[in-house]
């Protein structure tokens, strides 16, 4: 004989049949949500050595640069120091320099990817590895993603 009781218990444990590995493996993957991830040190490093250009820069100005793009940003700076330029580069210490790149984007909590580029400040002093932009004569790109600003991490080998 059956009764509604009944009837509504079975339903129940087929629903929890189906559900487990379910909350079994959103159990296993929410410590995983909230983990940041990034390139290795090394590959950063790797950047870096590999720009063409690496300077010591204080920023003078930071705006958007909405004529090209409002996602952009113009970054005027003073150079302080040369530490590596190509050969038939003539930039020296106290020469002003253009550079543009991405606004960094807003990322979600717990994501994992490769580091943001830092939105610069004005008065900031700061090592820059960068690289001439191809499009524009005389403004320069960052070379080492989110690396390209602060610290060396040139000696970081992989």
């Amino acid at each position: 004989m059956n009764t509604p009781g009944i009837e509504r218990m079975r339903s129940c444990r087929c629903s929890a049949l189906v559900l487990a590995p379910v909350l079994a493996g959103a159990a296993l993957l929410w410590p995983a949500a909230s983990v940041r991830a990034e390139l290795p040190p090394w590959v950063y490093g790797q950047e870096q050595r590999g720009a063409p250009l690496r300077l010591e820069l204080e920023v003078v100005t930071v705006q958007r640069w909405p004529a090209l793009r409002p996602d952009q940003l113009l970054v005027l700076a003073r150079v302080l120091s040369v530490v590596r330029q190509p050969h038939g580069s003539h930039l020296r210490p106290g020469d002003a320099l253009q550079l543009r790149y991405p606004l960094p984007a807003l990322q979600p909590g717990g994501w994992a990817g490769p580091a943001p580029l830092p939105l610069l400040t004005v008065r900031q002093r700061v090592p820059a590895w960068l690289k001439p932009d191809p499009a524009l004569s005389g403004v320069y790109r960052p070379a080492a993603g989110g690396r390209s600003f602060g610290p060396s991490l040139e000696d970081i080998r992989g």
